[in-house]
């Protein structure tokens, strides 16, 4: 069973290159496969940076124009994780321009946190996702980097071009605006 593992591994491999080789090539089949194979994986992390399918939308399409466009860079690894990290420059890039550098206050909040975690963790992805998408554009984004891409707030702070202390304040303010909308929603 182990061997038949290692030949399909091998055989993905072998169609991702096949794939990037059409891709190389301008072949409009390979870009429609790229596509095709692509859209469904890349889109809930296209979904976490965006307020509706739409923008989501808009962020898997320049990702994947700037995939097409910029394949000779390819350089014979992962290509799934390639894609997924274009993917992921795209939609911080879509949501760097609702970023307010402005935010000059700075609250702190008592959550209880075990209220929170189980609130969540019975609320399904697409919940979630919509959820997500309530929040206001600059605290869905530093959120978003924060808890599912576990940067820390001086990497989000040097991404996006805003202060430790405002990346502080999105990510807490996320936090309160999920719990009422939690509890507006779920009672």
């Amino acid at each position: 069973m182990t061997q038949l593992k290692v030949v399909e591994k091998t055989n993905v491999h072998a169609e991702y290159d096949s794939l990037v080789e059409g891709l190389k090539n301008s072949d409009r089949r390979a870009q429609e496969a790229f596509y095709k194979e692509f859209y469904g994986q890349m889109m809930p992390t296209a979904l976490r940076y965006s307020k509706s399918r739409e923008d989501a939308n808009e962020i898997i399409n320049t990702a994947f124009l700037k995939v097409i466009n910029s394949i000779s860079n390819y350089k014979s690894q992962n290509f799934g994780g390639w894609v997924r990290t274009i993917v992921q420059r795209t939609a911080i890039d879509h949501c760097r321009k609702y970023v307010k550098e402005g935010v000059q206050t700075v609250e702190i909040l008592e959550i209880d946190e075990k209220t929170y975690n189980q609130a969540l963790s019975n609320l399904q992805v697409e919940e979630i996702l919509l959820l997500f998408q309530k929040l206001p554009d600059s605290t869905r984004t530093v959120f978003n980097l924060f808890v599912m891409e576990e940067l820390k707030h001086d990497e989000i702070a040097e991404k996006l071009g805003i202060s430790k202390g405002t990346s502080k304040w999105h990510v807490a303010n996320a936090r309160k605006l999920l719990m009422d909308l939690i509890k507006e929603h779920y009672g």
